[in-house]
């Protein structure tokens, strides 16, 4: 019986693998690295018709490098996201979640000199879409918009511009 029971975890258990074991350069491609430049803690500003807003966005790596994780405060939202770089698909995922309720599925990729995350078509609302853009990125500030489309992503209107400036 010992045997027999030996023998089934042996075959559970992938050869040159233990559970121990640290996997640490699954995630350190070039393309899991595209991103990078978002790294680090943040000081936000926009504004909008009430006024100039502010805000904070601490973006981070975890899991061996293989999760960006985000989080984004100010007075109004509060809200997180988690990216990982998809090998298949050659872009970036990403999930946005916030106290607001809100739940989106992004995916990025490199545009130019701009990083553009876009909702997945959402088969109720085909010609709906939206996405968030990261452009004028230097070592230490980015602007990123937040854009919608009323016709399938042909023409674009801005909703939201913040300016990123590296806080330290």
């Amino acid at each position: 019986m010992k045997k027999t029971l030996c023998l089934f975890i042996l075959l559970l258990c992938p050869s040159g693998f233990s559970h121990g074991q640290q996997v640490t350069d699954i995630c350190n491609s070039a393309d899991h690295q595209t991103i990078d430049f978002w790294l680090g803690s943040w000081d936000l500003t926009w504004q909008d018709a009430t006024g100039t807003h502010t805000g904070t966005n601490t973006i981070s790596k975890t899991y061996n490098g293989c999760v960006i994780e985000e989080n984004f405060k100010s007075e109004a939202l509060k809200g997180m996201s988690i990216s990982s770089y998809d090998n298949n698909s050659k872009g970036w995922r990403q999930i946005w979640v916030d106290n607001q309720n809100s739940f989106l599925d992004l995916f990025g990729q490199k545009n130019k000199d701009n990083y553009i995350f876009q909702t997945l078509p959402n088969p109720d609302k085909p010609n709906a879409a939206q996405r968030m853009v990261f452009s004028d990125i230097k070592k230490n500030s980015l602007i990123w918009t937040w854009q919608g489309s009323k016709d399938g992503g042909d023409h674009w209107n801005d909703l939201w511009k913040i300016s990123y400036t590296r806080a330290e």
